[in-house]
């Protein structure tokens, strides 16, 4: 789908372009969406073809069925009684609270454009799950640049997934193109002094678990070992380790954006 619920005047277009962005131009979906919806799929055929309009109720399911957060969520209910409105003065209010929604968002996306780090209150959000970072990184990723294909790629719901990229577009490390979720000029760095570094790395060690649980161990890579070695060795040891992190980069920065990885390296002292 090339656009968002904010860039529509009506709900109509807006659930028709929806189903029409969907693999195989969304067949079968009708059918879910009218279960959603607890009605007949014949209900959903008469709404977009605008023989009938959707309940608010039932523009409340559809809010859950497409994963809404609030903000689309609150958008897409004002659309619908848009559509509902009896007379020419309600649709006129309704449009104001529409056209200021929408220059709401005009302003904050203009002040995401001189963003270039994300504030410490943030950096607690970003790390307080590995989601975040996964996403950040998948949108390098052509094939999970659309919230359903990251929804079912991490296996999580399409509303957590919808609220997670809008809270990165919020902080600049994400924005949205012509339907695309893409990464953002915001850049995040987080040195060692940093008091999220350890979270960042208990993030991605519990994935790093979960992968030694998953059957998919053709192309991961695990090793562990207790050793005892000299203190000049152990030195060595590191300087080994480094050196290979920064060939390992070199690697990743001129490589093709396919599949998402985890990188983690441990050598320390017991």
């Amino acid at each position: 789908m090339d656009k968002d619920v904010f860039d529509y005047n009506g709900y109509r277009e807006y659930l028709f372009d929806w189903l029409a962005g969907q693999p195989k131009r969304g067949r079968g979906l009708r059918s879910s969406l009218a279960a959603a919806m607890h009605s007949p799929v014949s209900h959903v055929s008469q709404v977009l073809g605008g023989i009938s309009d959707l309940s608010l109720e039932q523009a409340e399911d559809v809010n859950e069925f497409l994963g809404h957060t609030a903000d689309h969520s609150e958008y897409f209910l004002l659309l619908v009684q848009h559509g509902r409105a009896g007379t020419a003065k309600l649709k006129s209010r309704i449009e104001s609270q529409l056209e200021r929604i929408r220059q709401k968002r005009l302003i904050l996306k203009d002040r995401l454009d001189v963003k270039t780090s994300i504030s410490r209150e943030d950096q607690a959000t970003f790390y307080s799950t590995w989601h975040y970072a996964g996403i950040h990184i998948l949108l390098t990723i052509e094939k999970y640049q659309t919230k359903e294909a990251i929804a079912r790629y991490l296996g999580i719901s399409l509303k957590k997934t919808t609220e997670m990229l809008e809270f990165l577009i919020s902080i600049g490390l994400a924005k949205q193109e012509h339907g695309r979720y893409l990464v953002g000029p915001t850049r995040v760095h987080l040195g060692n002094d940093s008091p999220m570094i350890n979270k960042h790395h208990i993030n991605w060690r519990l994935q790093a678990i979960q992968s030694l649980e998953r059957e998919d161990m053709q192309m991961a890579l695990h090793y562990s070992s207790v050793v005892s070695i000299s203190k000049d060795d152990a030195t060595r040891i590191k300087a080994l380790l480094v050196k290979s992190i920064e060939n390992a980069k070199s690697v990743i920065r001129d490589s093709k954006e396919e599949e998402l990885y985890s990188f983690c390296l441990d050598f320390f002292r017991i």
